[in-house]
């Protein structure tokens, strides 16, 4: 088990050295500074324009709303879903289109498709500034993976944006979190029962996300206890099953030095909220990102979601129903600058009212982007969050859907092109057997997966 702690403590020095000590003192205070002041606020967004090279709304405080679009304009379909591969050979012949315009001269929107067909229009050349830039690939929920570039200034900057959040919940630098999310941290059956490791440098208890079960959860909760973080850093469906656990069994979280629970990467329904507030006694801060960095949203102690307009210039796209789809400007990333892009997930208006907390940025009632099923397997074992078994085979891999038949027999379905072999269907079913070990899996190939009315398709689906 010291080996994964190795591990992940070498990752937290170099970390540290590399993001951290600059996100936390030369990023955050900066932060800090514009959260409750509407003028501050603003001419920080428009200097982060400025040196971005982007148009993005001048009040910060205010989030535009866009009329919704024709009907077959709402969700184009994939680049290669067969509808569109005759279309796409032809394109291939002539030169990539230029990014439209709309008649005011403001960029038209845009979409995940687009970036996937032609990421080379979205790179910016290297200068002086932007020279050390890294690549990173994310499937999302939509499980299409997705090839970007970003600087190590904006990686650094994302790191301020967590100190922010984190200072909202009262946690300060140097006092312990855990953090319960997608990292592989013990073996598949350890044998001594302990399903998590330590970050010794950034003092972080990593509990695995993928051995929680009935049989297991008393375990988790002795070792958080023990260990008493300020902060628990959870997928929504982790921290939800410990609180369903200690609610059943008429128990609560005992640890004293708790301030705060910090959820991210799944959509936090109220239920599960109100069950974790219950069972841990402290509130529930929830963050919304992404991988395209153009729209970051973070709860406050208050409960209500801010819209972090010094992070990304968001629109609010109207989809009919009462929900609106994010349109993010980034405010971050010079190499790679997204500009009014399409981001596929929801969230529901608020009502223009100031937040009680006293930060200026605007509110929204919930996000209900990322809503996805969890197995339980016959074991008790529960599964969720797998898009990571996608990531890495984005030349290859077109799209991915994890389908489960029940009995612990799990397909990953996927549409490829012919650059994906053998040897990548073999690499999939490693990866998922990394983090779902003792369950039977196969690789299916596919056409197309079928989507449902808002052009997307379930990331994990049930066989019925």
């Amino acid at each position: 088990m010291w080996t994964y702690s190795l591990t992940f403590t070498l990752r937290a020095v170099l970390r540290e050295l590399l993001r951290g000590f600059w996100g936390r003192y030369l990023v955050y205070p900066r932060l800090a500074a514009v959260e409750r002041s509407a003028a501050l606020l603003n001419a920080a967004i428009a200097r982060r324009a400025r040196r971005i090279g982007v148009t993005v709304a001048a009040d910060g405080t205010r989030l535009a709303r866009l009329p919704q679009p024709p009907q077959s304009a709402q969700y184009p379909q994939h680049p290669h879903h067969p509808q569109h591969l005759q279309l796409q050979q032809l394109q291939q012949l002539q030169q990539p289109p230029q990014p439209a315009q709309l008649p005011d001269g403001r960029s038209a929107l845009l979409t995940k498709a687009e970036v996937a067909r032609h990421p080379e229009r979205f790179l910016r050349p290297r200068t002086l500034s932007t020279l050390l830039r890294s690549t990173i690939r994310t499937s999302g929920t939509s499980g299409s993976p997705l090839a970007l570039v970003q600087t190590l200034g904006a990686v650094i900057r994302e790191e301020g944006f967590i100190q922010r959040q984190l200072a909202w919940i009262g946690w300060r630098h140097g006092q312990r979190r855990a953090w319960i999310r997608g990292e592989i941290v013990c073996p598949a059956q350890p044998a001594d029962g302990r399903y998590w490791c330590h970050d010794w440098f950034g003092k972080i208890l990593l509990l695995s996300s993928y051995h929680l079960s009935n049989a297991t959860i008393g375990a988790y909760i002795g070792a958080l206890e023990r260990y008493d973080p300020v902060v628990i850093h959870a997928y929504p469906s982790s921290v939800g099953a410990l609180a369903a656990w200690l609610n059943a069994a008429g128990q609560r979280y005992r640890g004293r030095a708790l301030r705060g629970v910090m959820t991210s990467s799944e959509t936090l329904e109220p239920e599960v909220r109100s069950a974790v507030e219950s069972a841990f006694g402290v509130p529930v801060y929830d963050w919304y990102g992404q991988a395209e960095r153009v729209a970051a949203i973070g709860s406050c102690e208050r409960g209500n979601y801010h819209v972090l307009t010094d992070y990304g210039g968001v629109e609010l796209l109207e989809l009919g129903d009462g929900s609106c789809e994010l349109v993010g400007t980034t405010l971050n990333n010079p190499a790679m600058p997204l500009s009014r892009y399409r981001t596929g997930d929801r969230v529901i208006p608020g009502n223009g009212t100031p937040c009680a907390c006293g930060r200026v940025f605007p509110t929204v009632k919930a996000v209900i982007g990322r809503q996805e099923k969890i197995v339980t397997l016959p074991d008790g074992r529960i599964v969720a969050r797998l898009d990571r078994v996608f990531q890495g085979h984005e030349r290859g891999l077109l799209e991915g859907q994890v389908l489960y038949r029940g009995d612990a027999r799990f397909v990953l379905r996927v549409v490829t092109t012919d650059a994906f072999g053998a040897a990548d269907e073999a690499a999939l079913r490693d990866k998922f057997l990394l983090r779902v070990p003792r369950v039977q899996v196969d690789v299916e190939r596919v056409a197309a997966i079928p989507r449902g009315p808002n052009g997307k398709y379930e990331f994990i689906a049930f066989e019925t």
